[in-house]
């Protein structure tokens, strides 16, 4: 049986509709979630200079601890002795005088030094280390503006939209006499501040697209994918066992207990610096006639500290203060940890019940009485100064909308910071996570 090929031959409409269904979906935005957040700033490490700054300083002090000299460097003596008339015989006595020295690693000088060059290697990395939970943490806040501005440039684009139908309607209405000159002069200055909205929201996107850049360490001038919003998130309970999480993954917190840990072994170099330095030479005397020796000696030295004890008292006082004060600012830091997870659960709860209020009590509200004033407007009674109040009320809860839920997200953000998470944690009243807005 023979099959015509134009029966399998796409028809142009629906041709044209896969390329713009394919189009649409390759341009469409991305939400702004922690786990695309985290994937995105997998370059991070590669690309921002600040990063790669701290770990080259990360690396020159681990190399430093590692090139930390367990012995001293010994000291070689040479000279040429010269006798008097009166004085024994070269030959007897030798006129060549060799000799070496070298300092005994035996108090621990050496040792707490080279424990100093791994406390601040150690510090180093911490440094480096929490620097990528932060970056991480400023990118999603970045993001969120961005997507932001993308919502208030949608809001801005429907209402010139609706003012621009509207003003052809009132305009058309003018002509034959049916609308006063300064309602229709009214109508025209919104059209125009909704026009320069756009424009200015346009620039903000670039200034928040380069901050994006800055992050990721992109040049400040390269394209920034769409993003937008999340949906509100689910209410999240407060768990005993989160300041356990915050208390060990909080970035500040864990740069001050290697602060801490740091000044202890100052404290411990210092301490032992107060010990005298113990060093045994060898010298010996040859004579340069027939090379032999003539005589040696092994000496034991011993040097005197006890002179200066006190500066080495105030040594030692001065980072013992050093240390306790390491120590009171981890004790602070644990105890705004637990505080500043109190904040953030606040923070996140007060956005969402505000993007709650918008979502569920003042938009069906306002979207009822603008479409009946719009409807008598249309029809010729209508108030234009109502309509467009009304008109104003509409955008500014859906503002105030995607407002609160960037700042909840914001807020999750620093929470995820503070207790190292990549996502929140599933709660006993959370079974599942929302889903992202379509």
């Amino acid at each position: 049986m023979n099959f015509s090929p134009h029966c399998f031959r796409t028809p142009p409409q629906i041709g044209c509709w896969i390329i713009s269904l394919l189009m649409a979906l390759q341009g469409r935005a991305e939400v702004v979630t922690p786990s695309a957040v985290h994937r995105l700033a997998g370059s991070i490490p590669e690309r921002h200079p600040g990063l790669q700054a701290l770990e080259l300083r990360a690396g020159a002090a681990q190399a430093q601890a590692e090139a930390t000299r367990r012995w001293a460097d010994p000291t070689l003596r040479a000279g040429g002795i010269g006798f008097t008339s009166r004085g024994p015989l070269a030959s007897e006595e030798g006129d060549i005088a060799l000799g070496i020295t070298q300092t005994l690693p035996v108090f621990g000088k050496e040792s707490s030094a080279h424990a100093v060059a791994q406390a601040e290697a150690q510090t180093a990395r911490e440094t480096a280390e929490v620097r990528i939970p932060i970056l991480q943490r400023d990118l999603m806040e970045r993001l969120l503006e961005l997507a932001l501005i993308h919502r208030s440039i949608d809001l801005a684009e429907a209402d010139r939209v609706w003012l621009q139908r509207i003003f052809d309607t009132l305009e058309t209405r003018h002509a034959s006499g049916k609308i006063s000159a300064p309602q229709l002069l009214l109508l025209r200055n919104e059209l125009s501040q909704a026009e320069t909205r756009l424009k200015l929201l346009r620039i903000d996107t670039q200034d928040a697209a380069a901050r994006i850049n800055r992050v990721l360490g992109h040049p400040i001038d390269r394209a920034v994918g769409s993003w937008e919003l999340p949906s509100k998130a689910a209410p999240i309970t407060y768990q005993p066992d989160w300041p356990r999480h915050a208390l060990t993954a909080e970035p500040q917190l864990r740069v001050a207990r290697t602060l801490s840990a740091e000044a202890s072994a100052r404290v411990e170099a210092t301490r032992r610096s107060r010990r005298p330095n113990l060093s045994l030479g060898l010298d010996s005397r040859q004579y340069s006639g027939d090379g032999g020796l003539r005589n040696g000696a092994a000496i034991l030295s011993v040097s005197l500290p006890w002179f200066n004890g006190d500066q080495y008292r105030k040594d030692l006082t001065r980072d013992r203060l050093r240390l306790e004060a390491a120590h009171r600012e981890v004790a602070n830091l644990e105890a705004e940890v637990t505080l500043e997870i109190h904040h953030w659960v606040t923070r996140i709860e007060s956005a969402r019940i505000r993007a709650e209020l918008a979502e569920e009590t003042l938009l069906p509200r306002i979207r009822t009485a603008l479409d009946s004033a719009t409807a008598a407007l249309s029809a010729g009674p209508g108030e234009l100064r109502d309509t467009l109040d009304l008109r104003r009320q509409w955008l500014d809860a859906q503002s105030s909308q995607a407002t609160a839920i960037a700042e909840q997200w914001s807020a999750i953000a620093e929470l995820l910071l503070l207790c190292g998470w990549h996502d929140l944690p599933q709660s006993p009243s959370q079974p599942s996570r929302p889903s992202p807005a379509p």
